[in-house]
């Protein structure tokens, strides 16, 4: 199925979490079990041959069918304990949901809210897994997957040690930024895809760029002087507090939308609704640090 929809030995086995040649082996065993060719691959393109196009329909439809009966049954055990379970990455996990799990709390002191404090791919996958009900972080990309109702929107700002010899401005350009490392959480890959963009309009390029799993490592690694950063605004205010500077970005906006993420086509039972809507509101009223 993979493969089929996206039209990618190599994307196919990146979601899967595989080896692209396991992911070749697999659709030959199954061919050779049905005994009908299922894709016609050329040096281009993959496409989907008459049978493989059916049985895709069947596996769909087959997968949906088994997804509501879990949901289904998921509701049922939710409506008799009262539980939400919430994926979130750390920095939301840490300092954002706690006091608005405790407020929840005070006021439905009969559920239970259950926090996964998660990286970024893990919170999404306890989605799709039915171990977590609910996720709240930033979407970065258009995922088919999942349903994402946005809450609230925040800019993105510079960051640097305080003896960078950036620290001393107020605002600095992409091309000023291109002349340095620069460090990014994972999960920010599409917005380094836009800044690169941006800097080959101006045929620039970045220097170099690291990645780090979680923010306390990148925060590390700026410690280190390994480079400077991009933080949302709010996270960037406790990172001040670090002895970090924290500048404006000049001719580009940059921001990361934090909402609400479910599973498409999920069903939350009407204890998961309920906390969606105190989630929402509590989000969206400042100063929520996100």
């Amino acid at each position: 199925m993979a493969v089929a929809q996206l039209g990618s030995f190599s994307l196919a086995a990146q979601q899967l979490h595989i080896t692209q040649p396991s992911v070749t082996s697999r659709i030959q065993r199954l061919e050779d079990m049905l005994g009908v060719k299922l894709l016609i691959r050329t040096t281009r393109s993959i496409k989907v041959t008459p049978q493989g196009a059916q049985l895709l329909d069947e596996a769909t439809a087959t997968l949906q069918g088994l997804r509501d009966l879990v949901e289904k049954f998921r509701q049922q055990a939710e409506s008799a304990r009262q539980r939400v379970v919430v994926a979130a990455t750390p920095m939301l996990a840490a300092m954002t949901l706690p006091p608005i799990i405790h407020s929840y709390s005070e006021h439905f002191p009969g559920v239970q809210i259950d926090l996964r404090d998660l990286r970024y791919e893990d919170a999404l996958n306890s989605l799709m897994t039915g171990e977590a009900d609910i996720a709240v972080l930033a979407l970065e990309e258009n995922d088919q997957r999942f349903d994402f109702q946005p809450i609230r929107e925040d800019d993105m700002v510079l960051v640097v040690p305080s003896e960078h010899q950036l620290a001393s401005r107020c605002e600095v350009s992409l091309d000023e930024i291109s002349a340095f490392p620069i460090l990014m959480l994972e999960q920010y890959e599409p917005m380094l895809v836009r800044i690169s963009e941006a800097l080959n309009r101006h045929e620039l390029k970045l220097k170099r760029a690291l990645s780090a799993g979680n923010l306390a490592t990148l925060l590390g690694m700026l410690d280190a002087k390994m480079g400077i950063t991009l933080l949302t605004r709010s996270m960037a205010r406790r990172s001040q507090q670090a002895g970090h500077v924290v500048i404006e970005l000049s001719g580009i906006r940059l921001t990361r939308a934090f909402g609400i993420v479910t599973r498409r086509n999920a069903k939350p039972g009407t204890t998961v609704q309920s906390f969606c809507r105190h989630l929402k509101q509590a989000m969206a009223t400042p100063p929520a640090i996100i």
